[in-house]
């Protein structure tokens, strides 16, 4: 007797319930393959987009400035920046370094003035570290000469399109207000109203002159396609800047941390920080929309196991004669809850294709061609929304999928398999329970 064979002959004999429970067992399959790469493209897209868009792979801050840093401090400064960028350009997985100086601004224009965020750029360094030069929506980018970008929607307040002069006003490093007009360059737009409406990029040169700084910026943004890589090598940087010798005038030839340092001095302490550090408030709420979603399929799946052990339940009672009969013929108590459980094993297996059958095409137009969800998003959404919207399907998603669908069949059968193998043979041939 093949208790593989007859499993698969008592499945097939009664086609509607075992249509319902593959059914079930497979939309289940469907609804989780097709979630953890939605899910996952979620994760991909918003990670990515907050390291394209603002903060890199990595940063190096002056030591003591982020904690300072609601007062944009202009006394923390990275020196030698030039100098400093061509060794963090030879560190392992770095392909892009650019300097950034933060400051407050004011930005004046003939239909009046706002107070924004104030960021002077290393423009052709900045290009191979975000998305900014890509995003630029009238005029063109910084090309090295003074000049300004501005948000669209900022621009429309200010009533001033590329080409028009504006006035910056801002308060160097020794508390005096200066000021220096500037060409619109560009207007570039994110699609993120926070960005878009508070940010103002100015050429680093100019951003120099006007805070009183030298080749001095207040951090350097690393990037590179292995973010973990590009933090390691980040902070052993700094700790290399540190080390004994590693003072100003090292030679071109010495450590990879050597660094020029004004008039010889040991270089200042640097940090160095990775890109969760800056969105904290962002990786947090990533993993709140997951963790809602993981109990959203906790809550899925105990309904199909519960539909399962109603399923094999009646199916044990209505064949108890034939269970029975199989006991007085020699199989075992062992090898009648084997029996039951090979009977989920196919009921699972006919799920289980039946669902990556449904999900396969829906996944890979969600992978391949993607959702344009930017025009669903309002403007105050804490995540720049701008692109195409593409899941991300990994081969452990079908793996899972695939054993929890198995997994929901089995545990549903265990109660009923049990209850099959301890019915009363005499009993249960006599005419009853």
């Amino acid at each position: 007797m093949n208790p593989f064979g007859l499993a698969a002959r008592n499945v097939f004999r009664n086609g509607r319930r075992t249509s319902l429970n593959a059914i079930a067992i497979g939309v289940g399959v469907a609804i989780m393959f097709i979630c953890l790469g939605w899910v996952q493209g979620y994760r991909t897209y918003i990670y990515r987009a907050v390291i394209s868009y603002q903060t890199g792979a990595a940063q190096l801050l002056r030591r003591g400035y982020e904690a300072q840093a609601p007062r944009l401090p202009l006394d923390l400064t990275i020196p030698g920046y030039q100098a400093l960028r061509e060794r963090i350009l030879r560190l392992p997985g770095v392909l892009g370094a650019s300097g950034r100086i933060d400051f407050a601004a004011r930005i004046a224009s003939p239909r009046g003035s706002v107070r924004m965020l104030g960021q002077g750029i290393d423009a052709p360094a900045e290009a191979g570290v975000t998305v900014l030069s890509r995003k630029i929506v009238r005029g063109s980018y910084l090309d090295g000469s003074p000049g300004i970008l501005l948000g669209a929607g900022m621009a429309r307040k200010l009533g001033v399109a590329p080409g028009s002069v504006i006035f910056v006003y801002a308060t160097d490093r020794y508390g005096v207000v200066n000021s220096v007009a500037l060409v619109l360059r560009g207007v570039f737009s994110f699609g993120y109203g926070a960005m878009d409406d508070s940010l103002a990029y100015v050429d680093l040169a100019s951003a120099q002159e006007l805070l009183g700084l030298g080749d001095e910026v207040t951090r350097i943004v690393l990037a590179g396609p292995r973010t973990q890589e590009v933090e390691d090598s980040a902070r052993a940087f700094a700790a290399s800047l540190a080390a004994p010798g590693a003072a100003a005038g090292t030679a071109p030839g010495a450590a990879a941390g050597a660094a020029p340092s004004p008039e010889g001095k040991p270089y200042p302490p640097v940090e160095a920080y990775g890109w969760r550090q800056f969105a904290q408030a962002t990786v947090s709420g990533v993993r709140a929309d997951t963790g809602s979603f993981y109990v959203i399929a906790v809550i899925l799946f105990a309904l199909i196991i519960a539909g399962i052990l109603n399923s094999m339940s009646m199916s044990v009672h209505e064949r108890h004669r034939e269970l029975a009969t199989l006991r007085a013929l020699g199989l075992r108590q062992r090898g009648v809850r084997r029996l039951i459980l090979y009977e989920s094993t196919w009921l699972a297996a006919l799920g289980v294709a039946g669902g990556f059958l449904v999900a396969a095409p829906i996944a890979a137009w969600l992978g391949l061609k993607g959702v344009d969800i930017s025009a669903y998003m309002p403007r105050d959404f804490p995540i720049p929304f701008g692109e195409i919207y593409h899941a991300d399907y990994r081969a452990w998603h079908a793996l899972l999928s695939a054993a929890l669908g198995i997994g929901a069949s089995l545990a549903g059968s265990l109660i009923p398999a049990r209850r099959a193998a301890r019915l009363p043979i005499a009993q249960t041939l006599g005419g009853g329970l």
